[in-house]
């Protein structure tokens, strides 16, 4: 092969001769294609892909299996909600069944409330089992002025520990009536049948500091 000449003018290429090097001495400048420089900007192009190409890929692998995850989580929550409740309301079981409320029985008082007509002329005496001076004297006031008209107010304190609270006491059944008329006049809640208590009177009351007047 013949070295390659070159022209004045024309710029050396580090490349291998080739069939549009080769000239005679004598003949024409050879002319034809030859390979040009590569641009500056093909050299960085495929960094370039890569920085763009490669964090866009991985953001959107990221995002999709975080979807993903989001939705098992979703899932699986009304499984869990429904353990949840059931654990928090267990179905009722035999014992626990509500219980009927016992029927209330009518108390030995209520039981023993009679029905037949009050006499007024029956004897009541009053005692006064409390500090209050004058207490004794003003419940038979009160007691004539509900119609009683055999009202007699016992003289000092009443001495006896009992009954605890005020009472009304009445000496047979044949004065029911007329003792629970007395105690429905004066608010006395407490009626109760003694002969022995009833002595003085068919009727007697029996005032303590529950008493009001």
């Amino acid at each position: 092969m013949v070295a390659a000449r070159y022209p004045l003018g024309v710029r050396h290429y580090d490349y291998p001769d080739d069939e549009f090097d080769a000239i005679d001495d004598d003949g024409p400048v050879p002319v034809g294609a030859h390979r040009a420089p590569l641009p500056a900007w093909r050299s960085w192009a495929p960094l370039l892909v890569v920085l763009l190409v490669v964090p866009a890929l991985a953001w959107g692998a990221v995002t999709l299996l975080g979807r993903t995850t989001g939705s098992a989580s979703s899932t699986q929550a009304p499984a869990g909600s429904a353990e949840t409740t059931q654990a928090a309301d267990p179905a009722p079981s035999a014992e626990q069944e509500p219980t009927q409320a016992p029927t209330q029985e009518p108390t030995e008082e209520a039981s023993a409330t009679p029905t037949g007509n009050v006499d007024y002329t029956t004897g009541v005496t009053v005692h006064n089992g409390t500090v209050t001076s004058g207490l004794a004297s003003r419940t038979g006031s009160r007691l004539e002025n509900a119609g009683f008209t055999a009202v007699t107010v016992s003289p000092g304190s009443y001495e006896a520990t009992t009954p605890a609270v005020t009472t009304v006491y009445y000496a047979s059944p044949e004065e029911a009536a007329s003792a629970y008329a007395a105690a429905e006049a004066l608010g006395i809640s407490e009626v109760v049948e003694s002969a022995d208590e009833a002595q003085s009177n068919p009727i007697v009351i029996v005032l303590r500091d529950d008493f009001q007047e």
